[in-house]
Formats: C-alpha cells, structure tokens, sequence
C-alpha cells in the first residue's frame, strides 16, 4: 500500500546542533501514529517541520508523493492541535468550531451543517452556546479536536493534545480521540512523551532519541520486542540484569545461568531485561529462578509490585502480581520468596 506521508532521511539543524537527525518513516492512511520520546529527542522539531513551520536542513517530506519540504503551512492539506487547545474566549462552542470555515468563505448552510456534524461527533451539541470559560477542560479539548477537523484535512497533527488534563480524564480522552479518529478516517500523528498513551492509542509507535529513529512497530512489539535498552526501559518498566556472555552461555554476577531464547551477536558484557508481570512464583515452571527477600511493596488496586533483593542484581527485582494472585498467597515485607520467568521472556541488549 502506497503511503500517505513519507519521511526520507529528514534532518534538521539548529546551528551545530542536530534536532533531527535523518529520520525514515512511512505513515499510512487512515493511521494513528505515535511519535515517542522525551525532551530533546526530536519529536516536536519533526512535527513542526511536518506543519510547515519549520524547513527540512536535509531530507524531504513527502504527502501523496508530493515533496512538501518547502511548502507553506496553510497550502498544506493538514491542520495542527496545538496542547494549549487556543480557544477564542469570546467566541462560544459553535462558532470556535465555524471559524475556519468562515475564513474560507464557505456558504453558511455548509458551515452550519458541517459545524452540526462536528458538534454530534464530540457529543457538545446541548453545550454549542456555551463559552470556553463554561466547558471542563476535557469540553474544551474536543471542541479544539472539532474546530481543527471540521476542515477535513488529510493530515492531523497533535501535539500533546491531553497533557493539561488530569489522570483520570486523559484516559477517558485517549479512548475518546481513538474513536474520533476511527470515525473519521483521519490520519492522526500525535506527539507524546507519554508511554502508556501511546501505546492505548497508536496503531504505530516511532520512538525518538536524540533526533533518532530507534524503533517503530505496533504497539505490542514495541513492548514485547523492544529493539535497544533504551528503548526497553523507556516504554513501560524493565528489570535490568547485568550478565556476562561467555559464548555459549549467559551468567549473572554470583555465576548463575540466566537463560534466555537469542543471546547471539553479543559482545562478552551485555545485560538481561524482563518485565515485572513476566515474573512468576511457581518458578519450577520455568527455565529460569531464584530465591530473594521482600524489600518493598506497593498496592495499586489492579495489583500488587514486590521489590525482591536478589544475589543477581544490585537493585531489587520488581515482580507485579495480579490483585487474584496476591489474595491467593499473602506476603510481608521480609519473606523469602522463589521467583521464576520463561527464557522467551528474556531481552538481551549490549552493555
């Protein structure tokens, strides 16, 4: 399939410093992709160069096949929604969502039913007469979802779209843009350094570092198949084991074996990663165990991470266990207990 947005080799300097450093990606149509990263890492500078504020030093964008390097921003067919959301306050819900058509100069009874569409579609209709000083910040959110889509742009661009809300309503807003995005049709490129919306939201996910390009999949084999550390323990909790390759074998700091699927390819020192809820407690079930101490435990409703001291690792392991599992066995700070995982569930990374 032939895809909507390409970036070829794209870079983007800023005197000596390199924002962006020669990034590759297709996007499809219809996608919601994810640019990842942390501060610094290039997703903000590659976003802006895709809405036309900022050039390209190098590389070239394409939309439709079509070189939009040096395109202005408003001759490009894409909107941009901005974190802030920018609502004119003297405006109400309706006419905040009209006004770009009006700039347009479209007929009225187009705008009116377009902006009745919009208003159907974030469910605000009984509210299209109330100012932005009226709305919950989640109301105002959709309506700068509504006014940057009521134009029908191929492309949307969100740049920390739910950075403003609070905890509880930004995930009832992740699912609320997924639904909106599928209804529409609308390619979505969203800006995030927010691992756990990325990965509820995107059907692909690029994770940046330093301007770089180091990882773009769906969001399970991101998780799953992390391609670097970086990478593993950026995108949701790793335990980091360092281990020494012997070439045959891979062993722990006390000599134990550490068994693990693909350990080829290694250098003599490189490190085992496994995720806390890979962690089990019936480890004669699995290629890999060892015994430690409870040093640490924190409820969290869902469930229930312990903090194990083991002879294999300098910081403490973090196993996450089910609320079911946790009610079915007891455990106190202090208690020894077996911890066993599958060697499928061993990441082996380069130190």
């Amino acid at each position: 399939m032939k895809p909507l947005l390409s970036l070829w080799n794209v870079e983007k300097r800023f005197g000596t410093v390199r924002a962006v450093n020669g990034v590759s990606l297709d996007i499809r149509e219809n996608e919601f992709f994810a640019l990842l990263g942390a501060s610094g890492s290039g997703k903000t500078t590659l976003l802006r160069m895709l809405a036309g504020f900022e050039t390209p030093t190098s590389g070239a964008i394409l939309l439709d096949g079509k070189d939009i390097s040096h395109t202005p921003p408003n001759l490009r067919p894409l909107n941009l929604m901005f974190q802030s959301y920018a609502l004119f306050p003297h405006m109400t819900v309706a006419q905040n969502i009209a006004y770009g058509l009006e700039m347009e100069r479209l007929p009225k009874a187009e705008i009116r039913d377009r902006v009745a569409e919009m208003l159907a579609t974030i469910q605000l209709a009984p509210l299209a007469a109330r100012k932005p000083d009226q709305l919950s910040g989640g109301q105002r959110q959709r309506v700068a979802l509504a006014r940057a889509l009521v134009k029908r742009p191929r492309l949307l661009l969100l740049d920390e779209p739910l950075g403003a809300l609070d905890k509880k309503l930004r995930g009832e807003m992740q699912l609320e843009l997924k639904r909106i995005q599928h209804d529409f049709g609308i390619t979505f490129i969203i800006v995030t350094h927010d691992q756990e919306e990325a990965l509820v939201m995107a059907d692909r996910i690029a994770i940046l570092q330093n301007g770089a390009l180091l990882q773009c999949a769906p969001p399970r084999e991101v998780y799953e198949y992390p391609a670097s550390r970086f990478a593993a323990e950026f995108i949701g909790v790793m335990n980091i084991i360092p281990v020494h390759h012997d070439g045959q074998s891979l062993r722990a700091g006390d000599g134990s074996v550490i068994h693990a699927e693909r350990p080829e390819g290694l250098g003599p020192q490189a490190v085992a990663a496994i995720r806390p809820e890979r962690l089990r407690l019936d480890a004669q079930l699995h290629e890999n165990h060892l015994s430690g101490r409870i040093t640490a435990m924190a409820y969290h409703g869902l469930d229930l991470q312990i903090h194990v001291d083991t002879p294999i690792s300098a910081r403490p392991l973090m196993c996450r266990l089910t609320a079911d599992q946790a009610e079915a066995r007891p455990l106190s700070i202090g208690d020894t207990v077996t911890l066993g995982w599958d060697a499928r569930d061993t990441r082996v990374f380069p130190a």
